[in-house]
């Protein structure tokens, strides 16, 4: 009787045993199949590496359309490679969050075909349907929705520095940054467009060009004295301009300008006069000052002559985003400046944009020549110094309807490509040129999100690891507890 009623005992502790595998296992299929779906990760980077920022999940739970994400690389080839890796997570990462509207796919460029119904599945027809598509290679990224196609090449998801050696090293990624611009660029209806002059020796222009880009601008180039401005120009810029403009150019810069277009003029430091370009401006109410600013406390880089300098706050009064900006004071580098000065009798709006901090700045008259010292003299003038306006009037555009043009006249050395490449897009800066921009696009919006750092990148759980992780913590141990609870309330029930 004893033997019979220990093998009815253990059959039963068999059974409780093999159910509780058989739960455990179903569990671990359904858990994995809900990560798969949503993407379940614990992110222990410092820097939520691979957490989506709050501005770019907000933004791919709104997107109500397909659009197809086209990787031209070899999903194993990019998930053996400790870097790539990463931009696989997070593009697994975007699909799960976009409600399955972003649809990732992985393709060999060499095999020259995709999956879906588009173009015959091929790579060289889809390449022939679309401009922007004319360069694509391996490693690019696609961006494909109803409307239009934008490239990300991989190379411009990381931001690079150099070692002790002068060797290149990868310090953080800019994904969310590259990804929501050009999902911005493909979603939205209309298109705004920067053109940039470039008939008087204009400084190039590639690292504010990405800030217009990154939010959701297309640019072009022109002659002004040979071409006319295009017809869907946002805004036109003129980046320090070593030759004058010509009375024709003048005249095509306040038509566009009259109908309710943005500008934006950069003034080189080193040119005392270009009398065309400087009476435009008088007209517009600044002038230009024959002084050089320096600074003797807010020097960054000395080697440099970089000052301090804040944005005015107060004065993009036109977006919420910009104004969070001016009322921060937040600091801005300067190289060079040059003061400017406003006509208060003139018919515009006249807002400082920028301007140097308090008495620490001085200004040395440069209009008998070259100067013989940096050093504050006696008969230096003091700050504070504006050397950034905005400007703006209330018009008609073409259409007859009412709107506001603007004109934004600073230092060019605020913006210097050079300089802007050294600080890296999360330089204010730089984020002052998007929210221009966003502020200037009456057809998207502005998504900024800087650089994530690198430095601690390898404290991922993947959903595996997070399956696992739920299921000891919020499975197993009840479990396992309810289960040793019963088997000593039965022993001690049957005693």
């Amino acid at each position: 009787m004893k033997i019979v009623s220990y093998i009815k005992k253990s059959g039963f502790s068999i059974i409780i045993t093999i159910l509780f595998l058989v739960a455990l296992v179903l569990l671990n299929i359904f858990i994995g199949l809900l990560t798969e779906r949503f993407f379940l990760k614990a992110d222990l980077t410092d820097t939520g590496l691979y957490t989506l920022s709050e501005r770019a999940a907000e933004f791919l739970g709104d997107v109500d359309e397909p659009v197809d994400i086209i990787v031209l690389a070899e999903e194993s080839v990019w998930r053996a490679s400790s870097t790539y890796e990463i931009i696989t997570n997070i593009l697994r990462n975007y699909s799960a969050s976009s409600n399955g509207n972003l649809r990732v796919q992985y393709v060999n460029p060499d095999l020259n075909s995709f999956a879906g119904q588009k173009y015959n599945n091929s790579l060289a027809e889809l390449k022939d349907a679309y401009t922007e598509l004319e360069d694509m290679s391996r490693n690019d990224i696609i961006f494909l929705s109803e409307r239009r196609a934008a490239v990300v090449p991989a190379t411009t998801l990381f931001a690079q520095s150099t070692d002790q050696f002068r060797r290149p090293v990868i310090t953080g990624i800019r994904v969310d940054t590259e990804f929501i611009s050009a999902l911005i660029y493909v979603l939205n209806e209309k298109i705004a467009r920067i053109t940039y002059i470039t008939n008087h020796a204009e400084d190039t222009t590639y690292h504010m060009n990405l800030a217009f880009e990154r939010s959701g601008y297309v640019s072009s180039v022109i002659n002004l004295a040979l071409e006319d401005i295009p017809e869907d120009t946002v805004v036109l810029v003129s980046a320090a301009p070593k030759y004058d403009f010509l009375n024709e150019e003048i005249i095509k810069i306040e038509e566009f300008l009259a109908l309710g277009g943005n500008a934006i003029i950069l003034y080189d430091s080193q040119l005392l006069r270009l009398p065309l370009l400087d009476m435009f401006l008088m007209e517009w109410g600044v002038i230009i000052e024959e002084k050089v600013i320096f600074d003797d406390v807010y020097i960054f880089i000395p080697e440099l002559g970089v000052l301090g300098a804040h944005v005015v706050a107060g004065s993009l009064p036109f977006t919420a985003d910009a104004e969070l900006i001016t009322t921060s004071m937040i600091p801005l580098g300067v190289i060079r400046a040059r003061p400017l000065n406003s006509d208060v009798g003139s018919r515009f709006t006249i807002n400082p944009l920028i301007s140097t901090f308090s008495a620490s700045s001085y200004a040395k008259d440069i209009s008998g020549g070259n100067i013989t010292t940096q050093e504050r003299e006696s008969g230096d003038e003091s700050g504070p110094f504006v050397i950034g306006y905005n400007v703006s009037r209330i018009t008609n555009n073409a259409e007859g309807k009412q709107v506001q043009a603007n004109l934004i006249v600073a230092g060019a050395t605020l913006f210097d490509d050079s300089f802007l490449n050294m600080f890296g897009d999360s330089f204010y800066n730089s984020i002052m040129l998007i929210d221009l921009a966003n502020d200037f696009n009456p057809f998207g919006e502005r998504v900024y999100i800087p650089s994530k750092d690198l430095s601690d990148s390898t404290m991922l759980v993947s959903s595996g690891g997070t399956r696992m992780i739920f299921i000891f913590l919020v499975i197993a141990m009840p479990l396992t507890i309810l289960a040793a609870g019963t088997v000593v309330w039965y022993k001690r029930r049957h005693k």
